[in-house]
């Protein structure tokens, strides 16, 4: 009889679930997110206490609200989104600001020298990764019972290649239980840096969207964004938004494979949490191109 092993991604994480700070301790925070020169919304911000597990997304409207303990009043907020500058301030600061408008400036980027060689004109490929898609281990992405506190996490692996002027084709993940109607997701790549993901590679934010309880595989066509690697690379995908039509209890379930001797997944509770590796294969794969 085969068995199946069923595990939390927070139980990863023991000190999230343990550490919780009653209601009563704790404050809000809450404001808007908008881009300095034309104080239109931006959606999909990244916002949380830097290096602690509570953060979360901008709305559509960019909109934002998340609860933190009192004894985080001496820590920082940052605030990020591809292709604009980071923005950092003290906690303390944000919350004696009345008007709870945090402005972010486009970043300008030095273009890149261009290549001669069309994408399309690319005929060798590789797929790198995890195409299986067991159930005998599967992680939960949720903490409990709480999808508030699921936004903004992100989870991951990393890549490595030899091949030279190499162009990202697509990145592939598997789902194999989802209850949501809806699920937005953000996929991020990172280079690497002292081991850890560290600048984003995409210029452009890339979102897809699960709608009607989808399992299985998805692909993401990635050639439209140009994207250039070398070497090692990290792909995750970040919970920004979902819809549950009927309320209930959370279930967005993806297999892993354990691999204590080799840890390239990685794994953020929240949006500006420390980064934690962890000895595990996500079924994920990409395809590269070169």
């Amino acid at each position: 009889m085969k068995l199946f092993i069923f595990l939390t991604l927070l139980w990863f994480v023991p000190f999230v679930i343990f550490g919780q700070h009653t209601i009563d301790k704790s404050k809000i925070i809450k404001g808007i997110v908008v881009e300095l020169e034309n104080n239109l919304p931006l959606a999909y911000v990244s916002i949380g206490v830097v290096n602690k597990s509570k953060g979360t997304v901008s709305d559509t409207l960019g909109n934002f609200t998340f609860s933190i303990a009192s004894d985080n009043n001496l820590d920082t907020l940052q605030f990020s989104l591809v292709g604009y500058n980071s923005f950092r301030i003290a906690i303390k600061d944000f919350l004696n600001n009345k008007s709870k408008t945090v402005k972010l400036t486009v970043k300008v980027t030095q273009l890149e020298e261009v290549f001669v060689q069309k994408l399309n004109q690319k005929s060798n490929s590789e797929i790198i990764g995890s195409q299986s898609s067991g159930k005998l281990t599967q992680i939960s992405i949720h903490n409990k019972t709480s999808v508030d506190e699921t936004v903004g996490s992100e989870m991951g692996m990393i890549y490595k290649t030899n091949r030279q002027n190499t162009i990202l084709k697509d990145f592939n993940f598997y789902i194999s239980a989802n209850n949501f109607n809806i699920i937005k997701f953000s996929i991020n790549i990172y280079s690497l840096k002292n081991g850890q993901p560290d600048s984003l590679i995409n210029k452009k934010q890339i979102l897809t969207t699960l709608e009607n309880f989808k399992t299985g595989w998805t692909k993401i066509d990635l050639e439209p964004f140009k994207i250039r690697i070398e070497k090692e690379f990290i792909v995750t995908i970040q919970w920004v938004e979902s819809k549950m039509v009927h309320k209930e209890n959370p279930i967005t379930i993806v297999p892993f494979a354990v691999t204590p001797f080799s840890k390239h997944c990685f794994v953020r509770i929240a949006s500006q949490d420390k980064w934690l590796k962890k000895g595990m294969s996500l079924s994920n794969f990409v395809t590269i191109a070169f």
